[in-house]
């Protein structure tokens, strides 16, 4: 992930984390955990530059992005460009295949709905379906996305 787009994603979500979680924020974003509250995601959906009262909003490409509290797999060594915490989730964007997250935060969020097994959550190009056992979420364009739990995770 780009520092740009970390920076952007790292205020995104501090932004969002102050909105309450059974808001939408104008259906631009979406949280939820599992029922045992180890994966916690958030999806952002994306958004197009447009004019408002005369000035031109950014851009920002959506993603979605699953932290996890617990985990017995590894992540590949922290790449020397991630100044914070890293390989403690994944994240799917609107190009290319998911990653592990490079983060000095987090999306969980306790007020945020709990989904049990077989409940799926679509925001935009994005679907998360909750497993028996974690979280599958796709990138519905292009197929990208991650399947990722306390045991394992695949990105693709």
């Amino acid at each position: 992930m780009r520092r740009g787009a970390l920076i952007s994603l790292s205020a995104c979500v501090v932004i969002a984390l102050a909105v309450p979680a059974t808001s939408s924020a104008g259906g631009k974003q979406r949280f939820f955990h599992t029922l045992d509250g180890n994966s916690s995601c958030a999806m952002l959906k994306d958004t197009k530059a447009r004019r408002k009262n005369g000035h031109k909003t950014k851009a920002f490409p959506g993603e979605v992005r699953c932290d996890l509290r617990d985990h017995t797999w590894t992540a590949p060594p922290k790449p020397s460009w991630c100044p914070v915490d890293w390989g403690d989730g994944t994240v799917v964007s609107k190009k290319g295949p998911a990653k592990f997250v490079c983060a000095g935060d987090t999306v969980a969020n306790p007020s945020a709905p709990a989904l049990g097994p077989g409940s799926a959550i679509t925001l935009g190009r994005y679907n998360c379906g909750v497993l028996p056992v974690g979280v599958r979420c796709t990138n519905t364009v292009n197929g990208h996305g991650f399947e990722v739990s306390a045991a394992a995770v695949s990105l693709f």
